[in-house]
Formats: C-alpha cells, structure tokens, sequence
C-alpha cells in the first residue's frame, strides 16, 4: 500500500457506520444514529446501542421542533439540543440529500465540542448518500 498525496490525512469512510464510529471516536461521544425523519434507523454506533430508540425520540423531535418552527415563522432548523440534569447533550443535526431528510444525533457528554465534528460527519454522509 502506497503513501496518499497526504499521508496524515485519513482515507474516507466508505459507509455510514464508520462515519459514526470515527466521529464517536474523535469526539469522545457516548453514541450516535443516523436516522430518517418517521424515525427509522439507518446507522448507529457503537454496535448494540439502542437505536430503536432513539430514532424515535429524534424523529419526535423533528416533528416538535417543526411545528414549532412553522407556528413561529422561522427558517429551517439546523439543530435541536437536549440537556440532561448532568448536562449530556442529545445533539439532532438535520440535514437533507437530495430529497430526502436525515437526522444525525449524538449523544455528547458534558462539556464537549461537537459541531466542528458533527459538520465533518455531514459532509461525509451527504457524500456518501450522493
């Protein structure tokens, strides 16, 4: 196996688990799913999280955040954050191939940097969806 043009540069993920499994892992992020907007999974990581789950609590609050959103006139939502009591953040990033809405969500302890991460993520699954 050669060296790239940028040999500290990663080579791409090639599927959506190892989109989550690296973001999990340079976030230090207790978990993450990659869900549709009805609430099906599509992804998650680590293997055996309950993403059952969560896919429904995020497409619950997709649908929250929506209605809220068109009762307010405001744009489109770009995110929805819950804390708990010990300030984890359950992070929903929305975004949209081609026609079709996904929801990314991560679970992120306290005090953690996420959307630096989260950003990369996206662009990683849209190009994979593409």
């Amino acid at each position: 196996m050669g060296y790239s043009e940028h040999p500290s540069k990663s080579t791409e993920p090639t599927s959506i688990i190892e989109v989550l499994t690296a973001m999990i892992d340079e976030g230090k992020f207790q978990a993450a799913v990659v869900t549709s907007s009805d609430g099906l999974p599509i992804a998650s990581a680590p293997a055996g999280y309950d993403s059952d789950v969560t896919s429904a609590m995020v497409a619950l609050l997709q649908r929250v955040s929506s209605d809220a959103r068109n009762q307010l006139g405001m744009s489109e939502v770009d995110e929805v954050m819950i804390y708990d009591r010990d300030r984890i953040r359950l992070i929903c990033r929305y975004l949209t191939v081609g026609k079709v809405k996904i929801i990314l969500a991560a679970i992120v302890p306290p005090g953690l940097a996420y959307r630096q991460i989260t950003n990369q993520a996206i662009r990683q699954i849209k190009r994979l969806l593409s």
